[in-house]
């Protein structure tokens, strides 16, 4: 009923707008037109070989929807089960448009036969295609550069199972009237396809757009954290620069009142308390690494946070950049962690920097309130809800080392160093170690 020229065209442009390509676009053309002409030969062959018509079309259909599929595995990116997808879509909607075709032109209010019918013929199955394809869209360029899955496999057999009704091999499951109950189930297992990959695509999209907006959220939070270090490293500047100016107004009025000699001890003074200025203080040879220190260790100051440093790194092997990053990173949990302490024992954060033969230790010792864990008493029950009981039963228990937030960029470089992040508790304080090994 159809003509086999518009089912190959049509197959061809399932195979260009779902798949993705892999080359440019005009080898895509030239590849995919070799195919259409191979598919197109090939039909025509088997359309004078085989006297049925029906049965001629449908293998000429299969036979160029193979060469297309064959095509489609040298230029598309897809996995193979997404290949396969499309292969057995194209013959589905083949026989879906036969079984539908008849039935339709029956209810229409005129004359069918000869140039109608062959137009109305040839729309049902461009509309046909066009539906499926705009449906389909979306969802395999959502998912294109995922690997097979279990989901892709039974859509696979559901539309095996879609061919098999439209051929006729399940009539016995509806004997009473067998065309009916083609278009029927037929019809309700193509909705049932199509729901199934428009689910899939919204639930990828809201889970993509909610990894989006944590992602987000985090860069706001080191955002936060490097203004909130650059304001304590521009206030302690400020600081300095009016004991500057205090020094010089007072070295100016012994100089007025006559006491030049005591200007020389006062000189030594100033130096001596512009020394325990925390950000001006020298804590590693390295003027980047430098500056990262001096910056946490100026906001320690005006948190009321004890801070020590004795960092060397030697001559390991990474770059400046990596060491930047850990530096950062383990100097920001802790300092937030000692800001966060409302214990008995003073707020303190005491940072060390050990390089070996082939290894590197970064450590942060700093007073944390410990991790609560994850136990529910009869007291505990009356201030819990069903949910968070549930939660508890099921859920895996968090590792020990686990409490990494904000440590995800230094938990990657340690570990392609062959190395391990963990983090341990005591009541008094807790260590946060990092070792790599070159």
């Amino acid at each position: 009923m159809t003509s086999f020229i518009i089912v190959l065209l049509c197959s061809a442009g399932l195979f260009a707008v779902l798949m993705q390509d892999r080359f440019r676009f005009w080898t895509t053309l030239l590849v995919g037109g070799i195919a259409f002409l191979l598919a197109l030969l090939a039909g025509v062959l088997l359309g004078r070989l085989i006297e049925d018509p029906a049965l001629g079309k449908l293998l000429a259909c299969w036979a160029g929807t193979l060469l297309l599929f064959a095509a489609s595995l040298a230029v598309h990116s897809n996995n193979i089960l997404q290949k396969l997808f499309v292969l057995l879509l194209c013959p589905c909607c083949l026989v879906y448009a036969e079984v539908l075709l008849p039935q339709l032109l029956g209810t229409l209010p005129l004359r069918t036969a000869g140039v109608v019918g062959g137009v109305v013929s040839a729309a049902g199955t461009l509309l046909l295609y066009l539906l499926l394809g705009l449906c389909l869209y979306r969802p395999f360029h959502h998912f294109s550069d995922r690997g097979p899955s279990a989901f892709m496999a039974g859509m696979c057999l559901l539309l095996c199972l879609i061919y098999l009704i439209c051929t006729g091999k399940a009539d016995l499951l509806f004997p009473a009237n067998a065309l009916a109950g083609r278009l029927l189930f037929s019809s309700l297992l193509f909705i049932v396809l199509v729901f199934c990959f428009r689910s899939v695509y919204q639930a990828g999209r809201f889970r993509t757009a909610v990894l989006e907006e944590a992602t987000r959220r985090k860069l706001l939070d080191k955002d936060a954290e490097d203004f909130g270090d650059l304001l304590a490293a521009v206030r302690e500047a400020h600081a300095v620069q009016k004991k500057g100016e205090y020094a010089l107004d007072t070295i100016s009025v012994m100089l007025q009142d006559g006491v030049p000699e005591q200007v020389p001890a006062y000189i030594y003074m100033a130096k001596h308390a512009a020394a325990r200025e925390p950000v001006l203080g020298e804590y590693h040879e390295n003027p980047y690494l430098n500056g990262i220190i001096a910056a946490k260790a100026a906001f320690a100051s005006q948190n009321g946070i004890e801070f020590q440093c004795n960092a060397c790194t030697g001559n390991v092997p990474l770059k400046t950049s990596e060491l930047c990053v850990l530096f950062h990173e383990m100097l920001s949990h802790a300092c937030k962690e000692a800001l966060g302490y409302t214990g008995e024992e003073p707020r303190r954060v005491r940072f060390t920097a050990i390089p070996g033969e082939d290894s590197l230790r970064l450590e942060a010792v700093y007073a944390a309130v410990p991790p609560a864990g994850r136990s529910f008493g009869l007291q505990e029950l009356r201030e819990k809800k069903l949910s968070d009981v549930i939660q508890w039963l099921f859920d895996d228990r968090p590792a020990e080392g686990s409490d990494l937030s904000g440590l995800e960029n230094t938990a990657e470089t340690v570990l392609l160093h062959s190395g391990r992040l963990t983090v341990s508790s005591t009541p008094e304080e807790t260590i946060l170690l990092a070792e790599m090994r070159f």
